[in-house]
């Protein structure tokens, strides 16, 4: 089934340690990490202790202060197993130079898990969501897909295109109405608006139904 990561707003080190709890105990498959108010280094701090006590249950980073080559190195040093960047050098017509240097951090870290943006909102506009999504599998990366919108599904059509090359994230507009929609195309579910029931809090039935609905969902 593809994996469920709850996306936690950052607001203090005591929610958002919470928030973890609660991911945890409704089934997530891990969690990410991001501050909307540019208290990165704050959370790199809580981040390594969060690691440290939640072995076992991946908690990821999207620093968005930093350019991801620098939020990767960050990353790595306090341990987070996975990196999203809402901008990662990659689109389908290929690399930039932070995106050969993120090929270069997966190839030396194996470990790394990468999301990658592609095709993702308030980007500039991609002609070729598909090639997108194929130039970030081959850099070693797992292409991370949106709707137009914070909280907007995207056509399901592009879902379903842009995953049968493989591995496919997306973190936009999934709820517990409409992911079965979009789980058998998927590998991996970022969410936050859908399971919330305020920005910085998770509401534990709308997460615990969503993970429900994922598993049957692929099983048929």
């Amino acid at each position: 089934m593809p994996h469920v990561f709850p996306v936690i707003h950052h607001l203090d080190a005591t929610t958002t340690f919470s928030e973890i709890l609660v991911s945890r105990a409704c089934g997530a498959a891990g969690v990410f990490l991001i501050s909307h108010e540019g208290a990165d280094l704050e959370l790199l701090d809580i981040a390594r202790t969060a690691i440290q006590e939640n072995a076992g249950f991946p908690i990821g980073l999207n620093l968005l202060s930093m350019r991801c080559v620098k939020a990767a190195r960050m990353a790595i040093e306090v341990g987070a197993p996975m990196v999203w960047a809402d901008d990662m050098g990659v689109d389908s017509q290929g690399l930039t130079a932070d995106g050969r240097a993120m090929a270069s951090i997966a190839r030396e870290e194996p470990q790394l898990k990468l999301f990658a943006s592609v095709a993702f909102k308030y980007r500039p506009h991609e002609i070729d969501p598909v090639g997108a999504a194929a130039q970030a599998r081959e850099a070693g990366f797992i292409p991370t897909t949106s709707g137009e919108a914070t909280g907007h599904a995207p056509d399901p059509k592009k879902i379903v295109s842009m995953g049968e090359g493989g591995a496919l994230a997306i973190a936009s507009g999934m709820t517990p109405e409409n992911v079965h929609i979009y789980a058998p195309a998927l590998t991996h579910i970022l969410v936050a608006t859908g399971v919330s029931r305020s920005e910085h809090h998770i509401d534990p039935a709308k997460l615990s139904t969503l993970i429900g609905k994922v598993r049957p969902a692929v099983l048929v």
